[in-house]
């Protein structure tokens, strides 16, 4: 028999989950949710050929020139990513307020999702070998943007939104930011240029003005742990030293690009809750399914070591 306790899915807790975000994250700002009935599928992908320069001349008594758009598929697999914690029953009784411990213990869990979520998003489109279009560049010595006296930022974003145009026709409309390289940029002379014309009470956490050359900025602050469990903590921003320049749409849909996208499983994330008397508590267990796709790398410039 089917022990009841076991299959039950807090609807309360999975509400939380689901609206529990750290302010740091921007993983889904810059890899938009695309919600997927399946967990796994094909997905189709159109070519470039509406960027190929037609022949469009016809003689008289001639037949118009013949042209093919080209559509391949591409495939997904979303992964499942679980956390749990146990809630004792000595721990319920014993908690005073403002402790709760089930609502913690899911924002608890929460977080570390995300943060892994984050990681991975991160981790790909900061690496210059996601990028085939030579739209990536790493600064050194004078160019990085810690330089103040010799370094060019602007000319970097203008030069990486140029790129980014050339590639897919359309303008990029975002600039991500490494926590260091905000902190960085938001002093650099260029910048404090744009400040003074900036209403102060719009400036992001950072002090950064929220567009900069038409592109929204996005602070990536998420910070995390890198040392060794049991050795002591490591802290480091999840986005590096690095920028970032990309075209991201409002959403994902039929005919979107995006350089990189989240594919969730509808119903995701949600909040398990069962009863384990031999333990005398309650396991609380978040679950995600996604899977993070780089679908048109085009959409995106990396700026690699921003700074020193």
């Amino acid at each position: 028999m089917v022990d009841p306790t076991r299959v039950h899915i807090d609807a309360a807790l999975s509400n939380l989950s689901i609206q529990y975000k750290n302010a740091a994250f921007i993983a889904e700002l810059v890899a938009p949710v695309l919600p997927v009935t399946k967990k796994s599928d094909k997905y189709f992908v159109y070519g470039k050929e509406a960027f190929k320069l037609p022949k469009t001349s016809r003689r008289p008594g001639g037949e118009a020139n013949e042209v093919h758009l080209n559509v391949s598929q591409d495939n997904y697999a979303c992964e499942r990513h679980d956390l749990s914690d146990i809630i004792t029953d000595e721990v319920r009784k014993n908690a005073d307020p403002p402790l709760n411990p089930e609502a913690d213990s899911t924002e608890f869990l929460t977080d570390l999702i995300l943060l892994d979520l984050e990681n991975e998003i991160a981790a790909a489109m900061t690496a210059a070998a996601s990028y085939t279009n030579s739209n990536t560049t790493t600064l050194s010595g004078t160019s990085q943007w810690s330089d103040y006296a010799n370094s060019t930022p602007l000319t970097n974003i203008k030069t990486a939104k140029a790129s980014v145009r050339k590639l897919i026709g359309r303008e990029a409309n975002t600039l991500i930011l490494g926590g260091d390289v905000a902190d960085t940029l938001a002093l650099h002379p260029d910048i404090k240029d744009l400040r003074k014309y900036t209403d102060p009470n719009v400036l992001t956490a950072t002090g950064l003005p929220p567009r900069i050359l038409g592109l929204k900025v996005l602070d990536g602050k998420a910070t995390k742990n890198v040392a060794y469990e049991g050795l002591t903590e490591s802290m480091s921003y999840v986005w590096g030293k690095h920028a970032i320049v990309a075209y991201i749409p409002e959403r994902v849909g039929v005919k979107t690009l995006a350089a990189w996208i989240t594919i969730r499983q509808i119903g995701f994330r949600q909040t398990k809750k069962w009863r384990e008397e031999k333990r005398e508590g309650d396991m609380i267990e978040v679950d995600d399914c996604y899977v993070v796709k780089e679908v048109a790398d085009q959409c995106a410039y990396l700026i690699a070591s921003a700074i020193a």
